[in-house]
């Protein structure tokens, strides 16, 4: 970058430090009574023949910590029709949230294997 450039942001703005780069993979989820909430997408996956989209706080929201995680059911069609439905079965949502669990370790162990392969 020359010196007379100036640095745009994902935001749009020059030389910003509103923290944009920081909310890459952000999502902002509206409430049925129009709040807005911004959360980091972790990942979506299919359990018993639904899908299910698991979500994690990106700023300080009522009743959430930073390390919660938010998973709703996936209804609807393509992308633009979808509504995230919350679980309200208690055991499916453990069942859930234990999938999710599963998936995330065994993508981890994943990573750790590619690292060492690398490595040697």
């Amino acid at each position: 970058m020359k010196d007379n450039e100036k640095k745009v942001c994902d935001c749009g703005h020059e030389d910003c430090d509103c923290g944009c780069e920081d909310m890459e993979g952000v999502v902002e989820l509206v409430t049925d009574d129009g709040k807005k909430m911004k959360f980091f997408f972790v990942g979506s996956i299919d359990y018993k023949g639904k899908t299910y989209s698991a979500f994690e706080p990106a700023e300080e929201i009522d009743g959430l910590s930073e390390d919660d995680l938010v998973i709703f059911e996936v209804a609807g069609g393509d992308d633009e029709s979808e509504e995230l439905l919350p679980i309200e079965d208690d055991a499916l949502l453990d069942e859930v949230f234990e999938e999710f669990c599963r998936i995330l370790d065994e993508e981890e162990m994943a990573d750790e294997a590619m690292s060492l392969e690398s490595d040697n």
